[in-house]
């Protein structure tokens, strides 16, 4: 069911997709009609309405009437009626013909237990000619054991579509990577409102444009739904390069990914300078009764958009995850709910994005876990990023450490981050904080905007840490910090490094206070303030307190705070030192001279 408005894109492609099927002649025009009467199998001529084939092996019935059409009218179409088939070894498509072989739905049964392809078409000279569509059918090999096989294999089709195929088979214990619907370096592939139960991978579907769309897979080992572009370690067709698009969308995986991940778009070995573009959008990955080791995974897309989709139940790993980031220029997620238990925990974060510009935004993630193991939560890798109105919590066992949300260049570009308007509610160590900006790569300019957020951790420590490790060498920092809400933590922006060369331009509201580490001391770089206590001796006039900050401080306040401390006295200040100059000398006393001060640049 079309949710919300309906986009150009998804008119395209309806448009596209109507197109397409709308050539497909109705079943009264087959061009042949294959049927089962006890033992034997007929294909009656759908124009003459002539038996011209009997056999009692479906399979090599078949393959007689592929032949015959690709030979007479170089395709054509096939129509099974309902019955139960018994196929003995794998029915080929011929390369360079038309063929649509349709059932009545799941009334019409494939039903075999050895391991071999039922339908394939992958020649090893191919010319991009073929146009396949198979539909309306069910595929039985439950009681298959260890006899794995891809099912439907089309590889090397100008146009290969599979549509209203149920396939049902037996789920290995270790991986045995085979397919239920599978095909490498199509210009068209689309699988559409397929079922597929117990596979290692339910789809494994590569093309130029390849779209899977509004499938139900239960109970993969490995992958649930897979696809990608073109690969660049098949044939390619002439005139074109590795990459493509890929289209996941509407789709429902339900205890997929036990070993590997639910969904995932894979650009298989592409050039770095091919485009990629990757969209996963509106589908539902459940673990019901089996956790996933990752939900949706995106690898050396050039582009990608992972938006709207759910993500719930038990799981070992994480929800949204970008592999080989070098590969990606551009990625969009947004407005993905994630809502999940961990029992045990593999090592993904929740949502972990790498790629030189990103936006993430409007995104839920609610993480309940009871695993013995440290947590990732939420993990952005970019040169530009745009993060804003993001909701986190977490709850996790109080003896384990949480890292919240961190943030790292990408490269060695400018660096510009815009955090703005999330919600983070989630347990963290003293050591760290719920948002954490971490430099691990020579970044030269550097421009941060952290504003109207809330966060809140039990364990307290501070709200924001900007860390910046000894090996690197910062040359412009800027840092705005603004209007942010904080709750149960210190009320300070950490900034941390020990390395010469460096210099920030801070601009913090009054809610918190920044500073940063070096050589094992703090230095402000707003404000600071505290108490100083010192001995008279009766004779010294002038008494240095030192104020920590950046540089010499524009407004200072010291107040008296003992008997002692009054006098006639003023102040000045240099970039280490308050000074506080008597103009009689306090008297002698032990810790009887306390100033209370307050300093900021």
């Amino acid at each position: 069911m079309r949710r919300g408005v309906i986009r150009l894109g998804d008119q395209i492609k309806d448009i596209w997709f109507r197109d397409i099927t709308s050539k497909i002649p109705p079943v009264s025009s087959a061009s042949y009609i294959v049927y089962t009467d006890g033992s034997k199998y007929y294909a009656k001529n759908g124009d003459i309405g002539m038996i011209e084939f009997v056999d009692t092996d479906i399979s090599n019935l078949l393959q007689n009437v592929i032949n015959v059409l690709y030979q007479r009218y170089g395709g054509g179409r096939i129509f099974i009626k309902r019955g139960m088939y018994y196929p003995t070894k794998t029915i080929n498509i011929l390369d360079g013909m038309s063929l649509i072989i349709e059932g009545e739905g799941n009334n019409t049964v494939f039903r075999y237990t050895n391991g071999f392809n039922l339908f394939h078409h992958e020649p090893s000279n191919p010319t991009w000619a073929t146009m396949v569509i198979l539909r309306n059918f069910k595929v039985d090999r439950s009681g298959s054991g260890n006899n794995h096989t891809d099912i439907l294999r089309v590889s090397y089709a100008k146009l290969a579509v599979f549509e209203n195929i149920e396939i049902v088979d037996d789920l290995r214990t270790v991986p045995s990577y085979d397919a239920g619907i599978c095909g490498f370096n199509n210009l068209v592939a689309v699988a559409v409102r397929n079922r597929v139960y117990n596979k290692d991978y339910a789809f494994w579907l590569f093309g130029y444009l390849a779209v899977l769309r509004e499938n139900h897979v239960e109970n993969t080992y490995l992958e649930g739904i897979s696809g990608g572009g073109l690969i660049k370690t098949y044939f390619l067709p002439s005139g074109y390069d590795a990459g493509g698009i890929a289209i996941i969308e509407d789709n429902v995986c339900v205890d997929c990914g036990q070993g590997e991940v639910a969904i995932s778009v894979d650009f298989l070995n592409i050039n770095p300078l091919a485009d990629a573009l990757a969209i996963i959008r509106n589908n539902l990955v459940y673990g019901r009764t089996q956790p996933f080791i990752g939900a949706i995974d995106v690898v050396q897309a050039s582009h990608a958009i992972v938006e709207n989709n759910k993500i719930m139940g038990i799981a070992k790993g994480g929800a949204i995850s970008f592999a080989n980031a070098y590969q990606v220029k551009y990625a969009v997620v947004r407005n993905n709910v994630v809502d999940l238990q961990y029992l045990t925990f593999f090592y993904y974060p929740e949502i972990n994005v790498n790629a030189e510009q990103a936006i993430v935004e409007g995104n839920r993630i609610n993480v309940n876990s009871t695993a013995n193991d440290n947590i990732r939560v939420f993990a952005v890798i970019a040169n530009h990023a745009v993060i804003r109105g993001n909701k986190i919590y977490a709850s996790v066992p109080s003896n384990l450490y949480t890292i919240p949300v961190s943030i790292f260049p990408f490269d060695t570009s400018i660096f510009d981050v815009v955090f703005e308007d999330n919600y983070i509610d989630i347990p963290s160590p003293s050591w760290d904080a719920p948002l954490g900006i971490y430099f691990d790569k020579q970044s030269r300019l550097v421009n941060i905007v952290i504003q109207k957020n809330y966060f809140r951790s039990p364990n307290g420590g501070d709200a924001i840490l900007i860390d910046g490790v000894a090996q690197q060498n910062f040359v412009v920092h800027k840092v705005v910090v603004y209007n942010n809400v904080v709750d149960n933590l210190s009320n300070n922006v950490k900034v941390r490094h020990d390395k010469s060369g460096y210099t920030i331009t801070a601009y913090v509201d009054g809610d918190v206070d920044l500073y940063y580490y070096s050589g094992g001391s703090a230095y402000y770089y707003k404000r600071n303030s505290g108490s100083a206590t010192f001995s008279g001796d009766g004779s010294t006039t002038q008494f240095k307190i030192a104020h920590g900050l950046r540089s010499a401080p524009s407004k200072v306040l010291v107040t008296p705070a003992s008997a002692d401390a009054r006098g006639s006295y003023h102040v000045t200040a240099d970039a280490t030192y308050i000074y506080v100059n008597y103009a009689t000398a306090p008297p002698a006393g032990t810790n009887n001279i306390v100033l209370y001060w307050y300093a900021e640049v």
